[in-house]
């Protein structure tokens, strides 16, 4: 009778520290948002222009990419350019670029209201942007070093 009682006491917690490890390896990767860019994506910093209909193409299929929203001689895009493009060499990736006028006639526009901006997208879905008339991302405008950290907080390298 004892050896029952052991026996099943041993499944039993065999059964919970098995359900407890699992949870431990599925529960972090369901509540995280970092995701990865597509593999061409990484490698080498470059801004590469994009118009509205291929924008919406990488949308519709599903695409994880980073863009980048501005108008031509903006002051604060120079800046937010040379950011980008002076990430570490860990951190280096391709992103897109549009101009305003292509932006507001497509699908970002939902979400994008004012530029310049950045905004990263995950299997054609904007995760997260900047605002440029959000108190709370002033600091990602202005420190080179605040930008990567956000960014490193959704895109893993």
């Amino acid at each position: 009778m004892k050896r029952k009682h052991i026996a099943a006491i041993a499944i039993s917690l065999t059964l919970f520290f098995a359900a407890a490890i699992t949870a431990a390896l599925i529960i972090p990767s369901l509540t995280s948002k970092q995701f990865r860019l597509e593999e061409e994506y990484y490698g080498e910093s470059e801004a590469m222009f994009i118009e509205k209909e291929e924008y919406e193409k990488l949308i519709s299929d599903k695409k994880s990419f980073v863009i980048m929203v501005d108008k031509p001689g903006c002051i604060k895009t120079s800046e937010m350019s040379v950011s980008l493009s002076g990430f570490p060499d860990d951190m280096q990736f391709k992103y897109y670029h549009m101009y305003w006028d292509e932006a507001k006639e497509s699908s970002l526009h939902e979400k994008v209201k004012y530029t310049p901006s950045v905004a990263l997208i995950h299997d054609g879905e904007v995760v997260d942007w900047l605002d440029a008339d959000a108190k709370e991302d002033e600091p990602l405008y202005n420190d080179p070093e605040a930008l990567q950290n956000w960014i490193r907080e959704f895109i893993l390298f």
